[in-house]
This record gives C-alpha cells, structure tokens and sequence, in this order.
C-alpha cells in the first residue's frame, strides 16, 4: 500500500453532533427566533387586514339601511301569503272565470274564481245614487231595495223615531265584541237600549258581532253568547258574523292562518242557522277573496262594505245581500257620521 492510502486510512472520524446540540446552537436558535417572529407578524397582519374588511362592509351596510329606513318612500314589502284552494277553478275558458284585484304591491293581480260560489246576479242598470246620497236598486220599473244603517254605542243616543221618519228601513245593531287583546267577549253598551228603540219605531233588525276568535271554539263561544242576548228580540234581518283584522301590535290575532279565519267564520254561521236564525258574513272584497274560502260558506248571505265616491257600482264578484257604501252617511235622529246600507234582499217578508 502507498503512504497516501495508509494516512487516509488512519485519519481520525469526526463524531456525529446530536439534534439536541443543534438546537442549542446558539446560530441555529438565532434563525429560529427569527422565522417565528417574521411567521407571528404576517400572521397578526393578515388577521388584522380580515378585521379591517369586516368593519368597513358593517360601516357600509349600516349606513344603507339608515339611509333606506329614514326614506319616506321606502316601505318593505311584506308578502300576503294566498292559499291554494281546490275548489277554485282550474280550467277557465272566459274572463268572466277570473276576479282582478288591486293589491298595494303588485297592482292588479288575479284570482281564478270560485266554482260554487254564486255569481253576482243583479242587473246595475237598475242601482241609482240618489240625491241624498243614498242607493236604490230597480227591477221592473219598481223599487226592491231597502234602505238601512248599521249602529253601535259610537253613535250615543239614537232618536229611532226620527231614524225611522227619514226613511230607514233597517238597522244592523252591534250586540258586542271580543276584546283583541283580552279576548273577553263584550256587550255593546248600547245594544239593549238601540234594538228595543229601533223595534218600538217600527225597523226591522239584525245584530252583528265583531269577532277576534282565534279557533272554531272560540267563535261557537261567540254564537252562543249573541243568541242568549237576542233572546226575547224579534230579528228579521240576519245575525251577522265580522271578524276584521286588527293593525296593532298587540292583537291576539295577528298572524292568523286564513284556514283558521274561514274555520271561525263557519263554526260562528253553522251554530247561528242550527238555533233557527239567519247567518251571514261581513267583509270587504280583499278579505273576502284573501283571507276568507268563501267556497266552505257558499250558502251563507255574505254583507259587502266597499264606500264609493260618487255613483259607482260595487265590485265584489259574487252575490251578497247587503251592501255597505258609505261611512259618512247622514240620518236624522243621529249625531254624526252613520254606515249606509242598500238591502237587496227583503228580509223583513222572509
């Protein structure tokens, strides 16, 4: 062997240095102290950009919202929900088979019309605004129409006498309520004191009872307390059934289902005609068509309230009996403005 190999051969190994003698290297742990103060403030500054960015899209949502909130214009849509109803008609072949209606939102909307409700069966050629701004209704050549009002305690005391002279037929009297927010049923103040004046000056008389049910029990509940308090009273005209909805935040009845409504309405209608009296349902168009199935009433007399300005005919679709035009009517006899009816129906020979 040569002297080269010899020394390579006998030089001296270096011994392998651990992992724990690198880590505590004093350049090593320099190096690491250094990438993880550089990781830290990249990760504080991209943590701090994300929050930056969440609070300026809050700030600019914010102050859209304000600005949409305090625009007199703006008004958030609320959808009204419209129940499918099996009975409608499905297969139209005419525009005499759809009711267009005026909805706040959408404008005129339609609604495929009820296969079993009946029509509207009178001829307007016959309807005239008189001149003291009450209807009449002809068929004939002959006046079938009567004229009547409608009265609760807001009208305080009531000559019936002279209510009767300036040619009221009829007068549909409130005999009570429940209360929208108790839920207590209540008689009109009044009721006792009207129907007993009303019959002495020779009207004809109905009742009507502003319900606030929220279930079929609770509007049986209201069909029995009116016919206990109209026991003894001759009625010619009709018990009536008026459940209107309620704008405060605070009535029991705010949400209701349209099944319940329709559900009340029946229960209220079919407890009134099994203890032998007429029922009939009180309503404006819009509620009629949206929040009522009329199509579970067919057969009970419907009283429309649509007020007109000037000579207009009424436009609810289907047949009712009585029609409710004007708020501000004038009677003699009472103070104040007065509900105007036209009767189509005379109840009084029934």
């Amino acid at each position: 062997m040569s002297d080269i190999k010899n020394t390579e051969l006998h030089e001296p190994v270096a011994e392998p240095i651990s992992e724990a003698a690198m880590l505590n290297s004093p350049e090593i742990r320099k190096k690491t102290l250094k990438l993880s103060l550089k990781s830290l403030v990249t990760l504080f500054l991209a943590m701090l950009l994300i929050i930056i960015c969440l609070a300026v899209t809050t700030i600019i949502l914010a102050l859209k919202m304000g600005s949409e909130n305090t625009d007199p214009n703006f008004f958030p849509v609320e959808e009204e929900y419209i129940p499918v109803i099996n009975d409608r008609v499905y297969d139209f072949y005419s525009e005499d088979e759809v009711v267009i209606l005026d909805d706040p939102y959408y404008g005129e909307i339609w609604l495929r019309a009820f296969q079993n409700v009946p029509k509207i069966s009178y001829d307007y050629s016959g309807l005239v605004l008189e001149d003291n701004g009450r209807y009449t209704y002809s068929e004939d050549g002959g006046v079938v129409s009567r004229t009547g009002i409608d009265v609760s305690y807001h009208q305080h005391d009531i000559d019936w006498k002279r209510v009767a002279a300036d040619g009221i037929d009829f007068a549909i009297i409130r005999i009570g309520y429940r209360g929208y927010e108790s839920g207590l049923l209540n008689l009109d103040e009044n009721f006792h004191t009207y129907i007993k004046g009303a019959l002495d000056a020779g009207l004809d008389v109905g009742v009507y009872f502003f319900s606030q049910a929220l279930n079929a029990r609770e509007a049986i509940e209201e069909a029995n307390f009116v016919m206990e308090n109209v026991r003894g009273y001759k009625l010619s005209f009709p018990i009536v059934y008026d459940w209107e909805i309620m704008e405060y935040d605070s009535a029991r009845t705010n949400g209701i289902h349209p099944y319940t409504v329709t559900e009340c309405a029946a229960a209220f209608c079919d407890t009134i005609k099994d203890g032998g009296y007429t029922p009939m349902v009180y309503g404006s168009r819009r509620f009629a068509l949206m929040k009522l199935d009329m199509s579970r009433i067919p057969d009970v007399d419907f009283w429309f309230a649509e007020y007109k300005d000037g000579h207009n005919e009424p436009s609810y679709p289907y047949d009712f009996q009585i029609w409710q035009y004007a708020s501000d009517g004038r009677v003699d006899g009472i103070e104040g403005d007065v509900d105007l009816n036209i009767c189509f129906v005379d109840y009084g020979n029934n």
